[in-house]
């Protein structure tokens, strides 16, 4: 990698345009509200402009968001939740809906809102939920919902 990515003069010029404007709160669970706050207080003992930037970009995700307990009102998916699909062809996949604030997809933290998840909103296990891809549509079955930590 370039040293001019790395550099702090190499920044442009923070005009306070780096996160896009939101129109109300977003919703973030209490583990990554608790993630983000840490990162904060670990970027508070980092030097540089870098470190500097992103704290001011986290200051702004946590006055912009709103805690919400995951949720899974008779077994349903909802927010927060933990929730494993099966494919067609048998493999199985575990996703955890979160905020827009805490994707995380090596982690399979998906955001509520993308189209993985509003196709699983309101499913129960063994109910049938088509995704839409952009290989195409697919049929998986909802094989277990459960809040995370229990």
């Amino acid at each position: 990698m370039s040293k001019a990515f790395l550099r702090d003069d190499a920044l442009p010029p923070d005009d306070g345009q780096s996160l896009p404007p939101r129109s109300g709160s977003a919703p973030i669970t209490p583990a990554g509200y608790a993630r983000l706050r840490q990162e904060l207080a670990t970027l508070a003992e980092q030097p540089g402009e870098i470190a500097a930037r992103r704290a001011r970009a986290l200051v702004r995700i946590l006055k912009s968001v709103h805690v919400v307990e995951p949720v899974a009102l008779d077994g349903t998916v909802g927010f927060g939740v933990r929730v494993t699909i099966e494919e067609t062809d048998r493999t199985t996949t575990t996703y955890e809906l979160v905020g827009p604030d805490e994707v995380d997809l090596a982690a399979r933290h998906i955001s509520v809102a993308s189209p993985v998840a509003q196709a699983l909103l309101g499913k129960r296990a063994g109910d049938i939920a088509t995704i839409r891809r952009p290989k195409g549509d697919s049929e998986v079955t909802v094989v277990a919902v459960a809040i995370p930590g229990t």
